[in-house]
């Protein structure tokens, strides 16, 4: 298999396979009903080294932190404060460590199953806007995704919409491209942090396989 197909099926399993997550499905978009905060302002995902970071308004969901995964959703909607005008909206986050120089394009981010509307690889994303199942009948089935490295990881994330909200148009795109800057940014400085502490010992690396430990 050569390097090309071989990246673009590891990141098709990356993006793709969060369609099936009952985490997503779960979320209730109109607000938060179980009366606790659940609000993160940013989590750390990966090895340690990225530090998700999601843009204005919006919190990470703690109940849906996994070792390489994780919802944001619009603060309020997870029991926290609204402090700007955010739309209503979840974004989800997903990490693969990778090696080597390999880029990430737009032809890697969207699936067989889904339609490609728009694309850009323009910008510090790769992204699409595709149409198709959304994980939730409760969101558009016309979404972004995008993918880019931080570090010696592939961040992939996707912006759903609600459905019975105003279509965002170009603020949908935006919004990852904020989360991904904000993260980018942050993660450079949890990288720096963990190897001024690899003397004294750091993540212990193994041979498992890529996806290994994906969804755990």
């Amino acid at each position: 298999m050569s390097t090309g197909t071989c990246k673009g099926l590891l990141l098709g399993a990356l993006l793709l396979g969060l369609a099936a997550c009952e985490d997503i499905a779960a979320l209730d978009l109109g607000g938060a009903t179980t009366g606790e905060n659940l609000a993160l302002r940013n989590a750390t995902l990966g090895d340690g080294t990225i530090k998700l970071v999601p843009p204005p308004g919006f919190c990470v969901d703690k109940r849906s932190l996994r070792k390489s995964f994780a919802i944001m959703a619009r603060c309020d909607t997870l029991g926290g404060n609204l402090n700007t005008d955010a739309p209503l909206a979840v974004i989800t986050a997903t990490t693969l460590a990778v090696t080597g120089p390999a880029q990430v394009s737009t032809s890697d981010v969207a699936g067989a199953s889904e339609t490609v509307l728009q694309q850009d690889d323009d910008g510090p994303l790769a992204l699409v806007q595709v149409k198709g199942a959304p994980p939730s009948p409760d969101m558009r089935d016309t979404y972004w995704r995008g993918a880019a490295r931080v570090g010696n990881h592939v961040v992939g994330l996707t912006i759903y919409e609600a459905a019975s909200g105003q279509d965002l148009g170009a603020t949908a795109p935006n919004l990852l491209i904020q989360t991904y800057e904000r993260t980018q940014e942050q993660s450079v400085v949890a990288l720096v942090a963990l190897q001024d502490n690899s003397a004294t010992g750091g993540p212990k690396q193994t041979n498992r396989g890529l996806l290994s430990g994906l969804f755990e």
